[in-house]
């Protein structure tokens, strides 16, 4: 049993056909114009889904790309801010040699305090740097400025710790350093110190009352010595030099109350050949000896930057009978300031050269991330490109296969009964 159609089914068959055709060559013609592969995941699932996975690393990798940026961005106003820093450390370095010399002017002693005044405010502003976000380069996880100038010195109200950002799928880098390591961690006769409190006390060396007063003073014979002591209980150490020899002497300190000073003088008398007795006024000691009398070393537990007291050449009853030296701190002393700003100069060259590793760092993974991405785009190319070639020959097949159907269907269609009644 044969089937047969009617005109109007066949031309309404061949009519879908033609739209289906001419679908698929429109749809053809524009992946061609745009190069693209056809997206859809119906039309190929396994390379839709390389493509999704490849996409998706390309975003990863471009994310990292981005912080590499932020960290190369931000350690470059790091080591502008450090090398800075050393600069005005090299400078403070100079100013303690030059205070150092015997043959400084009091007009060249004022010339180097203003530097010092000077430079102290550059380097509160240096700490303070911010990057091109607006974040301090030195507060550690913290966003408002780190180091605050008040009454008792310069804080850093930062905390501890190192921002960071991922660079890979497996390892951050930090991308500066905090304050408190660059700043506050300078290693310096055996201790760790605050490179501002270090300033302090080269201004206050410079400054008044400290300016005239020594770290140590030798008086010959006979001697008075006034501890500067408060209200406040304090520690005060010194080492005292006698004919026999040295001995270290440590006492409580209370003003108006010298009997534990006298009784750790007299303590170490065997040892100096040097006797302590009080003096009229109750505050005071009388030192004889039958040598010369050296005081050096001073130390006191007491907060501040002034005299710890004064040594003066005396009678046996107390009269002093020559010129009064005022005594400071043994780390005010000038070869105390010079060592501890050699000691600074080298901290923060060691501080900016981590900055700098960390910069190449940096740029290590960005350029590692840049090759990374190449070879995604060239991934993502051959998943996502046509094979223009080929798509053109198919091309040339539809349109072939068009125009074929299309004279069928006119020849078909124009044929009638008469054309096979002959």
């Amino acid at each position: 049993m044969t089937a047969s159609i009617g005109n109007a089914l066949f031309g309404r068959i061949a009519l879908e056909s033609f739209n289906r055709l001419s679908g698929d060559i429109s749809d053809l013609q524009a992946r061609i114009s745009s190069g693209k592969n056809d997206p859809r995941p119906s039309v190929d699932p396994m390379r839709a889904a390389k493509l999704s996975a490849v996409t998706e690393q390309r975003g990863a990798i471009d994310r990292f790309k981005h912080n590499a940026e932020l960290a190369a961005d931000r350690l470059s106003h790091a080591d502008l801010a450090m090398t800075e820093v050393q600069k005005i450390t090299t400078s403070y370095q100079q100013i303690a040699l030059r205070a150092a010399s015997d043959t400084m002017t009091e007009e060249g002693i004022a010339g180097l305090r203003a530097e010092a005044l000077s430079l102290r405010s550059a380097l509160v502003s240096v700490g303070n740097t911010r990057d091109t976000m607006g974040l301090p380069i030195f507060a550690g996880f913290g966003s408002e400025q780190p180091f605050v100038d008040g009454p008792n010195g310069v804080s850093y109200i930062g905390d501890g710790g190192r921002p960071t950002l991922r660079l890979n799928e497996t390892s951050t880098l930090a991308t500066g350093l905090n304050g408190a390591e660059v700043f506050g961690s300078v290693r310096s006769q055996g201790q760790s110190r605050n490179i501002f409190d270090m300033v302090d006390d080269l201004i206050s060396t410079l400054s008044l009352p400290l300016r005239p007063s020594r770290p140590s003073h030798v008086v010959k014979d006979t001697a008075l010595f006034t501890p500067s002591a408060g209200r406040t209980p304090e520690t005060l150490s010194f080492t005292l030099t006698g004919p026999d020899g040295s001995a270290k002497v440590s006492a409580e300190l209370v003003k108006g109350a010298a009997g534990p000073l006298l009784d750790a003088v007299n303590a170490q008398s065997v040892a100096t050949g040097i006797t302590a007795t009080l003096a009229p006024d109750g505050e005071s000691l009388i030192l004889s000896s039958r040598a010369d009398i050296r005081m050096s070393d001073l130390s006191s537990t007491r907060p501040g930057r002034t005299p710890l007291g004064t040594l003066a050449p005396s009678d046996a009853s107390g009269d002093v009978k020559g010129g009064m030296q005022s005594l400071r701190d043994t780390r005010l002393s000038a070869d105390r300031m010079v060592g501890a700003f050699n000691d600074a100069v080298s901290h923060m060259a060691s501080e900016h050269a981590e900055v700098g590793s960390l910069a190449a760092l940096a740029d290590s993974h960005a350029a590692v991330l840049t090759d990374r991405r190449l070879r995604i785009d060239q991934a993502v190319a051959g998943l996502e490109d046509l094979d223009v070639a080929a798509a053109i020959t198919k091309l040339q097949s539809l349109l072939l296969t068009e125009q074929a159907a299309q004279q069928s269907f006119v020849k078909i269609s124009g044929t009638s009964l008469f054309d096979y009644l002959r």
